[in-house]
């Protein structure tokens, strides 16, 4: 207990901190400080040259033809590197912000050149009732995500379109298998949330036209798995089953994780994770998501298919 709490505290501390160093420390200094303190080795690799024009990776993906304006109404700590922003759409544009589970969307900032890209990670149905477009984001020293982690503020407006060929589409009696790796996790949550807001608007018997599902999710510590609750609560209220995977440290309190419908180990997702599943969802009958790094997602799909999984059950989208 004392150990999680000093922890808590040096968390806290930190996030502090970079908040300071912000307004302070023009964004490549503030990036190379950031990196001392972060926990996820891949915040490091940002400042390593790569690809990152979201724009030119998603040049192909359809698209809505118009943008419309949201407004930031709020915005959460996940992790040290994560931050929640909630987007409020009006009514009045909110049919030019129609999406479905699992797309995403561009983001054009203003006083920010680079276009940024973010998975949505609500249902489609927050947005038609509530208006809201939801996002989690893990701090990049590339623009979009600079700004979110150090200028976004409540009440700033920006402009938002929505894309993407990766979402879920319905089919009855099929079950439906979601793999994170990481914030990979945001547009499978969105999947997940859109499932269980079918089956709470149909009844409890829905659950055999919606089919089984089951929810793999793999990060490199606890504080990475965001929105863990949420999604207990949901695999309860649809007898979903998930699978948490921390690969980096040791789980000390298993009891927050671990339920009749959830469980949690130290181990990367394996041969054997995928293949534990096969008798409650039969390869024929269950369409599999992923989201995550490159690397995370041919592993995963390599192991769908020696497990059984046909390809065309398969779907990802590599844009990262």
């Amino acid at each position: 207990m004392y150990f999680v709490q000093h922890r808590n505290r040096i968390v806290m501390s930190l996030r502090s901190l970079q908040q300071k160093l912000c307004k302070v420390f023009p964004r490549r200094v503030y990036t190379s400080i950031t990196c001392l303190f972060a926990k996820d080795e891949n915040i490091a690799k940002e400042s390593k040259p790569r690809t990152r024009d979201h724009m030119k990776r998603t040049e192909h993906s359809p698209r809505q033809k118009s943008l419309c304006t949201a407004q930031v109404v709020r915005i959460d700590d996940f992790s040290i590197s994560i931050k929640g922003l909630q987007l409020f759409v009006t009514k009045q544009q909110r049919s030019n912000a129609e999406f479905k589970a699992g797309q995403w969307v561009d983001m054009f900032i203003p006083g920010v050149d680079t276009v940024g890209g973010f998975s949505i990670c609500n249902s489609p149905k927050d947005l038609q009732e509530n208006g809201i477009i939801e996002l989690a984001v893990k701090f990049s020293d590339h623009p979009p995500a600079y700004w979110i982690h150090s200028k976004c503020q409540l009440n700033d407006n920006v402009k938002v379109r929505v894309g993407g060929n990766f979402f879920y589409e319905h089919k009855p009696f099929n079950n439906t298998l979601l793999i994170a790796g990481g914030v990979g996790i945001n547009p499978l949550l969105s999947i997940f949330r859109h499932k269980r807001d079918r089956i709470c608007d149909i009844g409890d018997s829905s659950t055999d036209v919606e089919g089984k599902t089951a929810l793999i999710y793999s990060a490199k510590t606890c504080e990475d798995l965001i929105f863990q609750k949420q999604i207990q609560e949901m695999c309860m209220e649809t007898n979903a089953l998930c699978h948490f995977h921390v690969t980096k440290e040791k789980v000390n309190n298993r009891a927050a994780y671990e339920s009749p419908f959830t469980s949690i180990t130290e181990t990367k997702v394996s041969l054997e994770t995928i293949s534990n599943l096969t008798k409650q969802l039969p390869p024929q009958m269950t369409n599999c998501y992923i989201c995550g790094p490159p690397p995370f997602i041919e592993r995963v799909e390599d192991y769908l298919v020696a497990c059984g999984y046909p390809k065309n059950h398969i779907y990802y989208e590599k844009w990262w």
